[in-house]
């Protein structure tokens, strides 16, 4: 009797070790599902935010290329001033909006504040204290050709039926993100002299690193040609050897490096004259610099 009551005693212990397992494991899977379900309220995530890049141009249909030069934001005044370079051969009439991931469905206030030779400084008003990334969009105005109904011509006798519609193509459009975007003291710049400054300089930068660009570029022909040259002396050296055959194949190639080298020559040239320009063009920077200075 006493060997059989330990053995149901045994039995029900096993059982009840057997049920806390299936208990166990099906607590592990739901503490799980839970956890997935909840894991955005304490887990962050950061969404990928696209930032362009200051001078890099942007390629864009018709008008050229677009620049963001300079791109600074001004908590106090919950703006965001952004300058814009445009290379093009005439006025292309832009028009500029943006809206912000806070409030996607709604456009900011933007204005033009100071335009000049290309480039353009854009405040964008309103911005939320977390405004967390823009979209800026840039548009070219166009102008259709004037169309004239005749029918309401003949029929009302009148000649002020001309129409005209104005129509916009979108260019690209340029983002900011916040946590990666210069913030600026005060309420921005406030007079049109310190935006006269503040493209002045960046023009002085541009034209700076063309130069720079062009004194490597001028090197590395120099370099170039130090090395055909020494090929072509090579080649020169060896004729002295040859049979008749050998030297008129090696002929040709000290005609072709000799083409070589002249071209390079031209090609330093020409460098050296866009050089002697951009220091022009530097010069009178420096001197519009002094005369804001002044004012």
């Amino acid at each position: 009797m006493t060997i059989k009551k330990k053995l149901d005693d045994y039995r029900f212990n096993l059982r009840r070790k057997q049920s806390w397992k299936y208990t166990a494991i099906l607590a592990f899977f739901f503490l799980g599902f839970l956890s997935l379900l909840t894991s955005k309220f304490y887990i962050h995530t950061d969404d990928r935010l696209y930032h362009t890049k200051t001078f890099e141009p942007i390629s864009t249909a018709g008008t050229g290329n677009i620049t963001l030069e300079e791109r600074v934001y001004y908590p106090i005044a919950h703006a965001l001033d952004m300058v814009v370079k445009i290379d093009q051969g005439e006025d292309e009439n832009l028009s500029f909006s943006a809206m912000e991931k806070a409030n996607p469905n709604v456009k900011l206030p933007v204005k033009v504040v100071y335009e000049d030779e290309g480039y353009y400084v854009v405040r964008v008003n309103n911005l939320s204290p977390h405004w967390e990334a823009l979209a800026f969009d840039l548009y070219q105005e166009e102008e259709e050709n004037e169309t004239v109904n005749v029918e309401d011509m003949t029929s009302h006798y009148s000649t002020d039926t001309a129409e005209k519609e104005d129509s916009q193509s979108f260019l690209t459009t340029l983002y900011s993100d916040q946590t990666k975007t210069k913030q600026g003291k005060g309420k921005s710049l406030q007079q049109k002299q310190d935006y006269s400054l503040l493209v002045n300089a960046l023009e002085k930068k541009t034209v700076k690193k063309k130069m720079q660009n062009y004194e490597k570029a001028i090197a590395l022909e120099a370099k170039q040609n130090r090395q055909t040259q020494q090929e072509m002396n090579d080649l020169q050296r060896d004729m002295k050897y040859q049979v008749d055959e050998e030297k008129a194949d090696t002929e040709s190639k000290i005609a072709l490096k000799k083409d070589r080298i002249q071209s390079s020559d031209e090609t330093i040239e020409l460098y050296k004259t866009e050089q002697k320009s951009l220091q022009e063009k530097l010069k009178m920077l420096n001197e519009k610099e002094q005369d804001l200075v002044m004012k």
